[in-house]
């Protein structure tokens, strides 16, 4: 009887940890921006809406300047798109004023690792940004 009990709690073990799934955060943030810093003043921001709008420009590296402007209000200076999410890859094509670019990657928790892409010089590079909260 002992050995038919052991091999139960060995199934119902297996059983259990096959059938667990590990969730990642897969979301952006709302309330914050996304930015890479570029070099010593300069930084690339990302922000995101839940309306699935996201903006896109470079700033000096005082984040919490950028607030003040950094919204869809503005025309100027901002690209804006709209963003897909489908599991934890995330993209997204913007345009503005001052050009057009396209961004694909990926949502590890409070980073985003993604490839941009000028339109303009069919240029790429990689940037992983980090949320900062308002």
């Amino acid at each position: 009887m002992r050995p038919i009990i052991n091999v139960s709690v060995g199934i119902i073990i297996l059983f259990a940890l096959f059938s667990f799934k590990y969730t990642e955060n897969c979301t952006v943030e709302y309330k914050g921006i996304y930015a890479f810093k570029i070099d010593e003043e300069h930084s690339a921001v990302l922000r995101f809406y839940e309306d699935g709008i996201v903006l896109a420009s470079s700033s000096i590296n005082d984040y919490f300047d950028v607030f003040t402007w950094f919204h869809k209000e503005n025309k100027t200076r901002v690209l804006s798109g709209k963003y897909k999410i489908k599991k934890c890859k995330i993209s997204f094509d913007v345009s503005g004023e001052t050009g057009k670019q396209s961004y694909e990657g990926e949502i590890k928790g409070n980073t985003i690792e993604l490839k941009l892409t000028d339109k303009a010089t069919k240029k790429s590079t990689t940037r992983n940004y980090t949320f900062f909260a308002l």
